[in-house]
């Protein structure tokens, strides 16, 4: 038997046996359970609405890095005016 079918089969062996026991007032673990039996249809979707999100996120923070690097090099340079303007009039 191979190890998917063994999952597979303990997760029936679960549910079967909350159903018999009348334990199905447990909604975490139906939940769970049915989380677990939709997570192969859900995942492809989330990792392409996830790809999508961390691309957005990746050119954000680009933009914002270049703006940043703009933004320091003309503090330094008036900075640097400012410092040689100071010493000149001194």
């Amino acid at each position: 038997m191979s190890l998917v079918h063994l999952k597979k089969s303990v997760v029936t062996l679960h549910l079967r046996e909350m159903v018999e026991d009348g334990q199905t007032n447990d909604r975490f673990a139906l939940l769970g359970l049915g989380a677990f039996l939709l997570s192969p249809l859900v995942a492809p979707t989330v990792t392409k609405v996830a790809r999508k999100v961390v691309k957005g996120a990746i050119k954000s923070g680009l933009s914002v890095y270049e703006q940043s690097q703009e933004t320091f090099a003309t503090l330094s340079e008036e900075f640097a005016d400012n410092l040689a303007e100071s010493q000149t009039n001194r």
